[in-house]
């Protein structure tokens, strides 16, 4: 496998996605701040923590520590959904923004880390 910084290309891409579920776990507020959203009271809250928190945390944990193909596989192609759903929201809801163009780049390169690294 490549490497980056002693890390494999798909370790780095799952090491990036539970450091981002970190953040969103215990510093909700920067996460929300990171992904422009804004919750609604503390139950809105609670939906940072576990989607951008959790969720994230999860699953880029268990690839790293289980260290197995599919769980690589399954990270990679949530962060290319990701990457689609955006583009979807560029064409439909013309949301041609320097921020919407970013994220697809961003959670299009987590996604090949993840699924060729």
């Amino acid at each position: 496998m490549s490497a980056f910084l002693g890390l494999d290309l798909h370790d780095l891409g799952a090491a990036v996605t539970a450091s981002l579920g970190l953040m969103g776990l215990v510093r909700p507020d920067a996460a929300a701040a990171f992904t422009h959203v804004r919750p609604s009271g503390a139950v809105g809250v609670s939906e940072i923590r576990a989607t951008y928190g959790g969720f994230f945390l999860a699953l880029g944990a268990y690839a790293l520590w289980t260290q197995a193909p599919l769980a690589f596989t399954t990270a990679g192609v949530a962060w290319a959904g990701a990457a689609a759903g955006r583009l979807v929201s560029v064409f439909v809801d013309r949301s041609t923004s320097a921020t919407n163009a970013g994220g697809v780049v961003f959670e299009a390169a987590v996604a090949a880390l993840l699924l060729f690294g």
